[in-house]
């Protein structure tokens, strides 16, 4: 889908959490070729997301525009703040993408509490609480949300067990509010798996990681993004409180 000319979202207005980079990036990219206008979120790589937006920008004028937030403190009024901001710009929001996310190897013995706290922060309470805020927005145009959780939230790494209770906290904010934002609005999770390898990921962990993946090679960015546009689209208007594993296989037990 990300290479096809539909244009479903004209008109439309999508906040993608940490745009800047990474697959985040991607998404928006994505997003923005089928239409939609973009509000970039970025925290610390705010020269990156003004670089994206002035590029997508020039192909589309007044088509994407920046806001910043530390999503790992303050979370609630970060949260609104960046939602009225992104309302703000261009009067309506569309599309929610939490796509901001934190990863790091922990264990039980050296794990600390301002590790569980920040993980748990941006990649768990912050879309929680963002979907809080836009919600009445999403409301009032029948819009919805994607939430890019993890396929560690469903097959746990025992190195990274903080990270894989954040994403299966995500995982099941994604199904509970679903249920309570029903009718209105659609909410769904796409469940990568290494798609884009971290900077974090050594060569041991790449191998462990692909000889449990039957398709043999990591993810993509566009093939993320392809799940957030079927999700977002009106192709998936009867799909809300699922989540669409693109891992490679890594979902089954082997």
């Amino acid at each position: 889908m990300a290479g096809t000319t539909c244009h479903y979202g004209e008109g439309r207005v999508a906040l993608v959490t940490g745009a800047a980079r990474r697959v985040g990036r991607v998404i928006a990219a994505a997003l923005h070729k089928h239409g939609f206008n973009v509000v970039i979120h970025c925290n610390a790589s705010k020269e990156l997301a003004l670089q994206f937006a002035s590029e997508l920008n020039s192909t589309r004028k007044d088509s994407a525009h920046v806001i910043t937030g530390d999503l790992s403190k303050d979370v609630v009024a970060t949260s609104q703040r960046m939602v009225m901001e992104a309302v703000e710009k261009w009067g309506r929001l569309d599309l929610l993408v939490n796509s901001a996310g934190d990863f790091f190897n922990t264990n039980l013995d050296g794990a600390s509490e301002q590790d569980w706290d920040k993980l748990m922060n941006i990649n768990a309470k912050a879309p929680y609480f963002l979907i809080q805020a836009a919600a009445p927005h999403l409301r009032k145009v029948q819009g919805s949300v994607v939430n890019v959780a993890d396929i560690l939230g469903e097959r746990p790494s025992g190195p990274l067990n903080i990270y894989c209770v954040t994403k299966a906290a995500l995982i099941m904010i994604t199904k509970s509010l679903a249920i309570e934002l029903g009718p209105e609005v659609r909410i769904n999770a796409v469940n990568p798996g290494a798609a884009m390898w971290p900077e974090t990921a050594d060569d041991n962990f790449k191998k462990e990681w692909l000889a449990r993946t039957p398709v043999g090679r990591p993810g993509t960015g566009d093939e993320v993004a392809d799940a957030v546009l079927f999700l977002a689209s009106p192709s998936a208007s009867y799909v809300s409180g699922s989540g669409l594993n693109v891992c490679g296989g890594r979902s089954i037990p082997l």
